[in-house]
């Protein structure tokens, strides 16, 4: 057995170091328990034959002091000191020892005092006083020789028991992990002759942790033997790897120097030749290309801070000259190499991206159309789930696309009526088929938005469909448009037509009404034919004004231009009518703009048009009352004025046609139905724009005239 050198780093040096340091702190504390409970022990003595001191003593000697036996008195106090740690015992009488024994100690000791009573007279009288005094000295003294005592035994027998632990872990343990570590430091895994090691003794039955680790640091050689055998077969691997894939894989020493090259690279750099790369500095390679500076500088930059702070770096869309007058617009990684903690190099993947760049540019193009064309866009998987839709779509619908992606398409677009087409949408999706048609969608403000749409699917290589498209525009507009252009042909026609109706019935009216004048003032009626005439003229002057309105439909500007403040014109209006307005309990409420807004128009027409919409607005309200809203603003060259009351709505039914000669919603009595046509017929001759927004509790009529110019009179 090779002995061991005495070594204070040793393992068994420092548990023997550790077994004295824990077993002396055990034996102190052990010592000082017991000599704390000896102590307590020797106290608890004298307060128990203190305690007793009354008991066994006190009536003998007070019998022997009332008949003043000195010799008896004597005595019994020799035999109280006779205890152990009992040193003084007297008697006082009248303040003055009268008898006493022993030596009196007042530093380190403690008395009592017992009172010596006698029955006198049939009563007890104190005849005098018991003092008993005990030293802790000989607590202490005891304590002392105890203390030694235990602390040598102890010591020794902490000494013994360390040296046997330290022998017994020499023996079998120490030199045993000594000889491992030795055959540790001489593992070589490159060598094919590896011997078992086996350990200097018999072997265990169990075995035990020794036998467990030799197993295990075999275990461990013999495997590591097998992983270098892989190491070598995937190192095999990985070249042929690096030679399959596409990008170019360079190994570069701290130097940047190359030292080794794929099958990628060794075509990038063939004018260089495989001799012209191995080993050659990777900047200076690249500069041969005719590279700029700074790009060169990036290059090398990049594998020199992989190789200084051992971390990987990349670089992105970085421009690369080869060695033969071509250009790369390459992604370029590093990543560093370790050999015992040291960074020894580092590899350099680049990959050419000039291609992928440009499909990226084009992906970003073409998104950006989609995202931005005018054409709702839907695209939906195979199964018709939702995956995109554009923001057009989003601002038709009315809706979010994050909250229609993942549900399918017929289920989840708000007020789409898709009762009809959704079959022959599905029927043509199935065969694989484009579809075209129209869609409508009511929304929540009851206005109805008409939809062109085609449909079709998309289909991968292999004829399967991968996706569904669906491409519509909105035709509302357009819609509008045409049937704002056949209204105002409407109105034109109905405009000359009433223009004609009004020259070929005014003069025949006008005869008969001063016919119908002449006859009253001639002829002597009587009650019943004068009412009868006077009906009949006030017909005639109803007609008269009927025909007055149907001028206007020809006759937009019947008067000279003036140039005059809107908002001044709107105030006349409301103190001429303040009373009318009062009488039906409408509150007035003006949003004018700051600044005066100028028309040049006929002020006559443009204050007949608002009259008849303020009256309308009244009419609206005349049941229960409410709130009349005026309000003007300057928008660029045109002046906008708002008429908005709060009466109970125009039903949708009549919104389109309220603009129509002759339409009206209130009884016969009360219109004709030509105040919104003529108003509307004024408006537009003066080149401005009327319309209507109407929902229950709220209806708003907008007129919008051009602006008056600089210098106009």
């Amino acid at each position: 057995m090779a002995s061991m050198p005495w070594n204070k780093h040793s393992i068994a040096y420092r548990l023997t170091f550790v077994v004295i340091l824990f077993s002396s702190l055990i034996a102190c504390f052990a010592t000082a328990l017991q000599l704390y409970l000896d102590y307590r022990r020797d106290i608890e003595g004298i307060d128990a034959f203190f305690d007793i001191i009354p008991e066994t003593s006190t009536r003998p000697l007070e019998e022997s002091v009332w008949i003043l036996d000195e010799l008896q008195v004597n005595l019994q106090l020799e035999g109280l000191i006779k205890r152990e740690d009992i040193v003084y015992a007297a008697v006082r009488m009248d303040g003055q020892v009268a008898w006493a024994s022993g030596t009196p100690t007042p530093a380190d000791s403690v008395t009592r005092v017992y009172p010596l009573r006698h029955l006198v007279r049939e009563r007890v009288e104190e005849i005098g006083q018991l003092e008993v005094t005990a030293s802790y000295a000989g607590i202490h003294q005891r304590l002392a020789q105890r203390f030694a005592v235990l602390l040598t035994s102890n010591a020794v027998k902490t000494f013994l028991v360390s040296g046997f632990i330290f022998f017994c872990f020499q023996k079998y343990l120490t030199r045993h992990l000594t000889n491992l570590a030795r055959c540790a430091e001489n593992i070589d895994l490159k060598d094919r002759r590896f011997a078992p090691m086996r350990l200097d003794r018999s072997a265990s039955s169990p075995p035990d942790e020794l036998d467990r680790l030799v197993s295990s640091l075999n275990f461990l050689c013999m495997s590591g033997h097998k992983a270098l055998a892989d190491l070598e077969t995937q190192g095999e691997r990985l070249r042929l790897f690096l030679d399959a894939t596409e990008e170019v894989v360079l190994g570069v020493d701290t130097k940047g120097r190359c030292t080794f090259i794929n099958r990628a690279g060794r075509e990038q750099f063939a004018a260089v030749g495989i001799n012209g790369i191995i080993g050659r500095d990777i900047l200076a390679l690249c500069a041969a290309g005719g590279i700029e500076a700074a790009y060169a500088q990036g290059l090398g930059g990049l594998v020199r801070a992989t190789v200084a702070e051992g971390k990987a770096m990349h670089a992105d869309e970085m421009p690369l000259d080869l060695p033969d007058g071509s250009s790369l617009l390459v992604s370029l990684r590093a990543y560093p190499v370790f050999e015992d903690e040291q960074c020894t190099g580092a590899v350099v993947f680049f990959a050419d991206i000039s291609r992928q760049q440009q499909l990226e540019q084009e992906k970003l193009l073409f998104t950006k159309v989609i995202r931005q064309a005018p054409a709702l866009i839907l695209v939906t998987d195979s199964e018709g789930v939702i995956e995109y839709v554009n923001a057009s779509f989003e601002q038709v619908m009315e809706c979010e696309g994050a909250e229609l992606r993942g549900k399918r398409a017929f289920d989840c677009l708000p007020g789409l009526d898709l009762a009809e087409q959704a079959t022959q949408v599905l029927a043509c999706i199935a065969r694989d088929e484009p579809w075209a048609g129209r869609f409508t969608r009511l929304t929540p403000q009851g206005r109805t938005i008409t939809l062109t749409a085609s449909v079709f699917p998309i289909l991968d290589g292999a004829g399967r469909r991968t996706h569904v498209v669906a491409m519509g525009r909105d035709r509302t507009r357009e819609q509008q448009l045409v049937e704002q252009l056949h209204h105002a042909q409407k109105m034109e026609a109905v405009g000359k037509l009433a223009a004609s109706i009004a020259h070929e019935f005014g003069n025949p009216l006008l005869g008969i009404s001063f016919a119908l004048r002449d006859v009253q003032q001639r002829v002597r009626q009587d009650d019943e034919a004068a009412a009868l005439l006077q009906l009949a003229r006030e017909e005639c002057d109803r007609m008269r004004k009927l025909i007055r309105d149907l001028r206007q439909f020809n006759r937009p500007s019947t008067g000279r231009k003036t140039v005059f403040d809107l908002n001044r014109l709107l105030e006349d209006i409301l103190t001429l009518h303040r009373n009318f307005l009062d009488e039906r309990q409408i509150v007035l409420a003006r949003s004018y703009a700051g600044q005066a807004l100028h028309v040049h128009a006929v002020e006559d027409q443009i204050r007949q048009v608002f009259i008849n919409l303020i009256i309308n607005a009244a009419d609206a309200m005349v049941e229960h009352g409410g709130t009349l809203n005026l309000a003007t603003a300057g928008e660029g060259d045109r002046v906008v004025a708002c008429v908005e009351d709060s009466g109970p709505g125009i039903a949708p039914e009549h919104l389109g046609r309220i603009f129509e000669p002759f339409y009206t919603t209130k009884a016969a009595v009360e219109g004709s139905g030509l105040g919104l046509s003529v108003s509307y017929g004024i408006v537009r001759a003066h080149g401005g724009r009327i319309k209507v927004r109407s929902e229950p509790g709220r209806t708003v009529f907008q007129v919008s005239l051009p602006a008056a110019e600089a210098g106009s009179a």
